[in-house]
Parts: structure tokens; C-alpha cells; sequence
């Protein structure tokens, strides 16, 4: 008996120690989101040496060089508030750099959620410049990334570079440099490529509090970004792009690349 009366004491105070280490359900949890390039069906490779994959016109091609920038991240909850990420304009906080070439940049860590349901993320493809320190950058936004153009012109937001057999370029390279973030009257070359993305969760929506973190995985699609709602990009024709004019098509189609693959 005196055995039987030890284990229950021992139990009791397992369980009791086990739950002061446990987070309750209702404080403030974290989110992981994940951003996986891919080329249609196929996980991107950087680097290949031939051209293992194919645009929408039948045109080879493969990637050297992908990185964009994700910023002003918003969830929203089955009651309709949101969660807003916060946003340092030195750069310290809110804004994100994938890189393909890093796969610890694909990996977004939200803290401080409030618990609940989450239904929605909505997120910018793009910096802002207007709400950047001008000469004070910090973390990936600090102009030694070599995304930063000037002040008219603000940030490189997203970045391709391959090979494609079809490119009329020098050793048939491909180049697509996508950013502008305002409108200057008189200036045609200035425009706002800033685009936001919203991705519902359609009915698998995580449950954010202080004993979970969900992750939700996003895919980003190469060949979307080719040919979306923007236009068809053909590598045949100005397949060297460096100005935000010249890539307000790719703009649009970077917008419709997202989507969510799954939660867990």
C-alpha cells in the first residue's frame, strides 16, 4: 500500500510539473511560414548545368539567382481582426529576404500572436521605400545586399537570372529585375511594382496560441512568374530588364505566384 501511495504522489507530481512547463493555450503563440520555390511541379535547383526546365512558349532555361523581398505580413482571424507584423523603418524588423541560395531565409518565424483562428496572410511583394530611414539600413535591407538602387528608384523586390538558349542576350543569359515603388510626374521610367498578395487558408486554418506553432508552407512558382496575369515573358526579347518600366508585366505575374500548399 505504502508503494501504491509513493507512485500516485510520484505521478501527481509529474503531471503537476509537466503542466507548469506547458504553455497555456491562451497566451500569445508563434507562426512559421515557409517559402518554397519551385518550377511547376519540380523543386527549383539553382545552378544546373543544362536547361532542365520549360516556359510556357517552349523555351529551355535554368536558374542562377532568385531573391525577393516579403514585407508588411498581416494575418486575419475568424473574427475578423488581424495580426500585423511590426515594421522597424531602419529595416530591423518586419522586412524578409528569400533567398534561394539560403534556405534559413525561407523560414519566417511570427512572434508575439495573439491566440486564436487564423483564416487569411496577406503579405507585399516589395519594400516600400517611403516607410525606409533613408542612409540608416540595417539587416537585409542594408544597401550591401546590393538590391538597393536609389532613392527614386528604392529597392530591388525581386530578383531571376538564368540561362535560356532562347535569350538573344551575351552567353544567353536572362536578367529580371523587378522593383519601383512610386510614380514621379514627368519621370516614365518610375513606377509602383509594390504588389500584395492576400492567400486565404480555405477552411485549414491554424490555431496560433502558446502551446503551438503552426507552420503554413506558401509555393512560389517560376513559370507563374513567366506567364500570369501581367503577360507572357519570352526570353527572345528584352531578356535583360533593369528599369521598373520595363517590368511592371512580371510584377503583375510575381503577384498571382503565391499559394498555399498546406499547414502543419
Amino acid at each position: 500500500m505504502k508503494n501504491f501511495k509513493l507512485l500516485l504522489i510520484t505521478v501527481a507530481f509529474l503531471v503537476a510539473a509537466c503542466s507548469e512547463n506547458e504553455e497555456p493555450a491562451d497566451t500569445n503563440g508563434s507562426l512559421k511560414i515557409e517559402f518554397d520555390n519551385v518550377v511547376g511541379s519540380a523543386n527549383l535547383q539553382l545552378n544546373s548545368t543544362n536547361q532542365p526546365y520549360t516556359n510556357s512558349l517552349g523555351e529551355t532555361f535554368n536558374v542562377t539567382w532568385l531573391t525577393y523581398y516579403i514585407s508588411n505580413i498581416k494575418l486575419k482571424r475568424a473574427d475578423g481582426s488581424y495580426y500585423i507584423d511590426p515594421v522597424v523603418n531602419d529595416g530591423s524588423k518586419g522586412y524578409y529576404l528569400i533567398d534561394e541560395a539560403d534556405a534559413a531565409s525561407q523560414v519566417l518565424t511570427l512572434q508575439n500572436i495573439p491566440p486564436g483562428e487564423y483564416t487569411e496572410l496577406t503579405f507585399t511583394v516589395g519594400v516600400d521605400a517611403n516607410q525606409v530611414t533613408q542612409g540608416a539600413q540595417v539587416g537585409v535591407l542594408d544597401p550591401a545586399k546590393g538590391l538597393f538602387w536609389s532613392w527614386n528608384s528604392g529597392y530591388i523586390f525581386f530578383a531571376i537570372e538564368g540561362i535560356a538558349a532562347a535569350s538573344t542576350q551575351p552567353e544567353n543569359v536572362f536578367q529580371y529585375h523587378v522593383g519601383g515603388y512610386k510614380l514621379i510626374s514627368g519621370n516614365a521610367n518610375l513606377v509602383n511594382n509594390l504588389r500584395d498578395v492576400t492567400l486565404s487558408f480555405n477552411g485549414d486554418n491554424p490555431i496560433v496560441n502558446g502551446s503551438k506553432t503552426p507552420e503554413v508552407h506558401l509555393l512560389m512558382d517560376v513559370l507563374k512568374a513567366f506567364n500570369g496575369p501581367g503577360s507572357t515573358v519570352t526570353f527572345t526579347a528584352n531578356a535583360s530588364r533593369h528599369s521598373p518600366v520595363a517590368c511592371v508585366d512580371i510584377a503583375n505575374n510575381v503577384q498571382a505566384a503565391f499559394v498555399v500548399d498546406h499547414i502543419h
